[in-house]
């Protein structure tokens, strides 16, 4: 009988892909809103976003319905729509080796969204933080799993309540091809997170509230549950590998376990216990991994999950310099060679990130001005890129020049 431990490793060892291809897979969130107010709008009513949904689908003939408590997204061949806690919209793009795919679903995507929303006097925001609304009055979902988690982490921290209702993230996706390279992926992707959290930093006003610092989504997720969030303990070490990330979720309390279709809460005890002598399933196994979310997250694949939701233009930019950066073997080796000279632990990030919190793009990141080192980073990753998908890097010139997406002039934005 295998045990939860020996089951993960099992299963992210599935998940190793032949070299060669360089795949990328994009989660975009957005707000839907009034289109005036910028009031949200709720999942229920004539034209609340389970509304938006049945029309959307209507839209594309053959798409699959996703129906639990109610209608909760829908499936077609190139992404899927899922709603996050309080209906926060998102379009999972299938992965592709070419960013230009992810271009071509999204804008098709958006103008059939648009043009419903429009109808409704709505419209859809790329922020990482909701700007109007005190968050705490915002219904969650009918989906039991975000209600369970609702009451989880009103106990274990601050922020659960603003994450839930008032933030939207840009995810992007690549695959590892042995277990060094995974290695290589997560700490590289994990030594440039702050890079990639100041670039799409891109919340001007909290629930009404003007915006002082920065990285303000990033805040509120390190106050929401420190067993789940942020980095997994010694995640630099030279040997770190998938029995250490196997580890992590483990001693990880998973909220609640799904028994004969039900969901049944598990209070604080962590995975092992619950587990104990008793072999999980595959269902346990993809539970457990979805109850996780640090910045850098193991699937079948590697979740980089640091990035505010942003307009299309900055996520193209993000998604290219992603995969410019993942599938480069100088971009991977610059990043160990830091790791490795300086003896980096997960403190010395999220020391980069406690100092962008407070001075944005007038700080610095491991001791270089941060100007220079997204200059450095962006000119690795283009080298990587071919020429068409090297220019989606140039969106990133503005916000450099003007501290952020969301100061950016709208004549230039």
């Amino acid at each position: 009988m295998a045990n939860l431990k020996e089951k993960l490793i099992q299963y992210f060892t599935d998940g190793i892909k032949p070299p060669g291809r360089k795949n990328i897979g994009a989660e975009i969130e957005h707000f839907i809103v009034r289109a005036q107010s910028f009031e949200s709008v709720p999942y229920a009513g004539a034209n609340g976003v389970r509304a938006v949904i049945e029309k959307l689908m209507k839209l594309y003939p053959g798409a699959s319905a996703t129906v639990g408590e109610d209608l909760l997204g829908f499936t077609t061949d190139e992404f899927s729509i899922t709603l996050e806690p309080a209906a926060q919209h998102e379009i999972s793009i299938a992965q592709t080796e070419r960013v230009g795919y992810v271009e071509s679903v999204y804008s098709d995507f958006r103008q059939k969204l648009d043009c419903i929303l429009a109808e409704l006097g709505c419209t859809a925001l790329n922020t990482g933080c909701r700007p109007v609304g005190d968050v705490r009055e915002i219904p969650l979902i009918p989906k039991e799993r975000y209600r369970l988690m609702d009451k989880h982490f009103a106990g274990t921290g601050t922020g659960g309540i603003e994450m839930m209702r008032g933030t939207c993230s840009l995810q992007v996706s690549v695959d590892y091809f042995s277990e060094e390279d995974f290695r290589r992926k997560v700490q590289a992707a994990y030594f440039y997170t702050p890079l990639f959290k100041l670039l799409c930093d891109n919340s001007a006003q909290f629930a009404g509230r003007p915006l002082t610092g920065y990285l303000k989504r990033s805040d509120i997720w390190n106050r929401t549950d420190s067993s789940r969030c942020g980095i997994p303990t010694g995640i630099f070490a030279g040997s770190y590998g998938f029995s250490d990330y196997a580890g992590f979720l483990c001693n990880m309390p998973p909220i609640f376990v799904i028994r004969d279709g039900e969901n049944v809460p598990t209070d604080n005890m962590i995975a092992n216990e619950i587990f104990a002598g008793k072999e999980p399933i595959d269902a346990d196994i993809e539970h457990l991994i979805s109850m996780a979310f640090p910045d850098v997250r193991l699937k079948k694949y590697i979740e980089i999950r640091g990035a505010d939701s942003v307009p299309q233009k900055y996520m193209l930019a993000y998604c290219a310099l992603i995969k410019g950066l993942m599938y480069s073997d100088d971009a991977l080796d610059h990043a160990q060679y830091h790791i490795r000279k300086n003896k980096m632990n997960e403190e010395a990030v999220r020391q980069a990130e406690r100092a962008l919190m407070h001075n944005g793009w007038d700080s610095s990141i491991y001791d270089k001005p941060a100007g220079i080192f997204a200059e450095t980073v962006i000119n690795m990753a283009g080298s990587s890129l071919p020429a068409d998908e090297r220019q989606y890097l140039s969106a990133f010139e503005d916000v450099i020049k003007y501290g952020g997406i969301a100061k950016i002039p709208e004549t230039e934005a």
